[in-house]
């Protein structure tokens, strides 16, 4: 009868004594002493094909390779086999060949998936419960051993990958109080030198410290909330500001069966950061005397205008004379609404959005409405569709209307006369697309790489001598994406233009048939 209780006495000495390869090999000696098998296999199953003798008592035996279908036909729904009279198939003969009585235990972790194989050259003294019992507890030593070498392998990937990445490296595990920091981690947040390994407190208490001494406390107080209230919660540039320096923190939840944690990683950009603030104060400074510029040659402009209504109050002036008056006057109303484009757009970097919802359909008909008079000067007939019920967008009805003012007006510019523009709603995958189709000359595939850009001036030109800021589809570029929309377009020369402005689905309900009244700017 087996000592059970001395068995696990034993390993537990061993335990003490063994660590690495030489683990496995002692637990495995125990094993023969107990049991009396001549030979004891770990056999680890690579992929379905494919089995390798991981450990044997007999070296000459370890360099077999396996197909783990035979140990599965002989373990069956089972995990445990034991055969007295075995006969081993010609896959086997090599490992298994010389030994009349086998054993064999199914190991399905996922740190090891395999078999643990026994054989007696004659009958075994113990029975089959006892040889399973015994077999049972070798296998959850190799378990232990198979963890460890992981660990190892995985300390040893950790301490070279994260030698070798100059940005501060935090990787907590949270299932146990096993941690990695690469050197500039710990000169970061001024741990104890040469612990490559803190303790989960010693981390903590050295972020804290760290966290505590930025500027923007407020700032990094609000992200750390939402990462404590989410535990899949990732940022990729959580900004932390010191007097000395500037750090972007990435951090991230790792889950899987053999790690759950989370990894931080501190990258300095305060270089990058002062050049960002400089490059950001010009472009602002430059947007400033844009605006002043503006703001000053608007009034001369309203002066002119005007003198050129006062002129024919004076007498009587001949054809060519009003022809001339009318000329100018165009040329300050294209100024003036050139100076109007400028300060808005401008503007658009400090605009508050007033979320709210709207009732699309009565939006669109409203602005529609409004280029009634431009569309019948050319001709132009102006086409709502829909393919939905009536819905409600929540949206910032001012910034709304900028956008479609935008790209009707462009539409009606660009369209010879006669022609029709097409204004369709529909909701695909429960997203709105809101799309203006012209029937116009096309945007050239080298236009359309710079359409969104300020100033531009396309090869296409407006067709009833209208004027163009260049500023126009800056302006929606900037508003869709304020809005949380994005902006499409497709084009085919001397067919037509669609600008199509895409509304994520958490925009947009289902509204009722009853019109509400609303005002739009």
């Amino acid at each position: 009868m087996i000592d059970f209780n001395g068995l696990e006495k034993r390993f537990r000495a061993i335990e003490e004594t063994e660590i690495g390869p030489k683990l496995l090999e002692a637990y495995a000696s125990e094993l023969l002493l107990f049991l009396g098998p001549e030979v004891c296999y770990v056999i680890q199953e690579r992929e379905e094909w494919t089995a390798t003798v991981l450990y044997a008592t007999r070296p000459d035996r370890g360099s077999a390779h396996v197909n783990p279908a035979q140990f599965n036909d002989l373990t069956g729904t089972n995990s445990f086999f034991f055969e007295l009279n075995f006969v081993p198939r010609r896959s086997l003969k090599a490992l298994l060949g010389d030994y009349l009585s086998v054993a064999g235990l199914r190991i399905s972790n996922y740190t090891f998936k395999g078999w643990i194989v026994v054989g007696w050259p004659k009958l075994p003294i113990f029975s089959r419960e006892e040889i399973e019992n015994v077999l049972y507890r070798f296998g959850d030593k190799v378990l232990i051993c198979t963890l460890s070498f992981q660990q190892i392998a995985l300390d040893q990937q950790y301490r070279f990958l994260f030698g070798v990445v100059p940005q501060a490296v935090v990787l907590l595990n949270e299932a146990e109080d096993i941690n990695w920091i690469n050197q500039s981690a710990l000169d970061l947040l001024n741990l104890e030198a040469g612990n490559l390994r803190p303790s989960s407190a010693s981390l903590a208490a050295g972020m804290l410290q760290l966290r505590n001494r930025a500027l923007n406390q407020d700032a990094i107080n609000q992200t750390a909330s939402e990462l404590i209230n989410n535990p899949a919660f990732v940022t990729k540039e959580w900004i932390w500001t010191f007097s000395e320096k500037v750090l972007s923190v990435f951090t991230k939840p790792i889950f899987s069966p053999y790690f759950k944690g989370r990894i931080w990683l501190f990258n300095d950009v305060t270089e990058l950061y002062r050049k960002h603030q400089q490059l950001s104060d010009a472009n602002q400074e430059i947007e400033n005397l844009i605006s002043v510029i503006a703001h000053d040659l608007k009034s001369p402009l309203s002066t002119i205008s005007f003198v050129f209504s006062f002129l024919p109050m004076i007498g009587l002036l001949n054809d060519e004379q009003n022809e001339s008056i009318e000329h100018g006057q165009k040329t300050i109303k294209r100024g003036l609404h050139l100076i109007d484009s400028i300060v808005g757009f401008n503007s658009l970097a400090t605009q508050t959005l007033v979320m709210e919802d709207i009732e699309l359909d009565f939006l669109i008909d409203t602005v529609v409405d409004s280029f009634s008079a431009q569309a019948y000067q050319k001709e132009i007939s102006l086409h709502i569709e829909r393919t939905h019920p009536p819905l409600i967008l929540h949206s910032d009805p001012k910034s709304l209307v900028r956008i479609l003012d935008n790209l009707i007006s462009n539409a009606l510019k660009f369209s010879p006369f006669g022609q029709r523009v097409h204004i369709h709603t529909e909701l695909i995958n429960h997203q709105l697309r809101l799309a203006i189709k012209d029937e116009g000359p096309g945007i050239s595939p080298d236009d359309q790489a710079k359409l969104f850009k300020r100033f531009q001036r396309l090869s296409a030109q407006p067709t009833n001598n209208e004027g163009s800021s260049g500023l126009g589809l800056s302006i929606v570029k900037s508003l869709t994406e304020k809005l949380g929309a994005s902006i499409e377009v497709e084009s085919s020369m001397h067919v037509g233009t669609t600008f199509r402005v895409v509304f994520p689905a958490e925009f947009v309900r289902l509204g009722h048939q009853n019109k509400v009244e609303q005002e739009f700017p």
